[in-house]
Formats: C-alpha cells, structure tokens, sequence
C-alpha cells in the first residue's frame, strides 16, 4: 500500500448540496481518509440533517464511517440523534443510507419524546423522524 492511500485531517467538514439546497453537514475533530478505499474514519463526529434545506437531526457518533462516494454513515460505538422536534434517540452502531434517506440499527434503542420514553431492539427511520419503526417496542410514560 502505498503512503499516499491515507491522509490524516484536523478540524474536518463536508458539506453536502442536493439539488440546490443543503442535505448534510459532517463535522469531526479529526479523520484518517482512505483514498484506496473512499472512506474516511472520523472521530468525534457530528453530522447534521436537512430536508429541503431545512434542519431536521444531528447525529453524534463518538466515531463514523463515511462512504466519499455515497456519503452513507456507519456511527460506531453510541450514537444520539437530537431532532429538530426535541425527540432524542440513543443506540450503538447505527447506519445512514443516502440514496434510502433511512437511518437504522439492530440494536437497543431508547427513543426520548416529551413525556415518555420509547424502547425497542431494532429500529428504522427518515431523518426527520416522521416515520419510525421499532421492533420489541416497549413504552414507558412520565
């Protein structure tokens, strides 16, 4: 492998425009890009989600996969997704299909709305969090 196939990258961004209008912004406090592979792994990360330009979720990864070519996400370890509607979800190793534009992962998640709390083994949603599906869904009021 040669030494150019990695670089390594303080204060790193991206910023994503689809069809005129802002889709994402990716933010870590450091990255190691893989140009072999078109990947870059993140630390620290936080990627924020626009519907029509508009801000809908954040993302908080203590680390991320991010796919240069796609710009699909894999949130490694816990991940939390604030929403623009004060709903908050917390899971570990989550994924983010673009081209779905679906947010998933098979494992425990914990969803916060105002007044009671959602519980559940797997879950898929939209970035704006109009559509969930939680599988085992256990719900516990305030």
């Amino acid at each position: 492998m040669s030494s150019m196939s990695k670089c390594a990258v303080e204060k790193f961004t991206i910023t994503k425009i689809e069809n005129g209008k802002l889709k994402m912004i990716i933010e870590a406090d450091s990255a190691i890009i893989d140009e072999k592979e078109n990947v870059a792994h993140l630390k620290l990360s936080v990627v924020k989600f626009y519907d029509k330009g508009s801000y809908v979720s954040t993302l908080i990864t203590e680390s991320a996969d991010i796919n240069l070519e796609t710009y699909d996400v894999k949130g490694i370890g816990k991940c939390i997704i604030d929403t623009a509607n004060n709903e908050q979800l917390q899971t570990t190793d989550l994924m983010y299909n673009t081209k779905k534009n679906l947010i998933y992962s098979d494992n425990n998640v914990r969803i916060k709305k105002s007044g009671y709390m959602i519980y559940g083994t797997r879950f898929d949603a939209d970035i704006k969090f109009e559509t969930v599906t939680i599988k085992n869904q256990r719900t516990v009021f305030n």
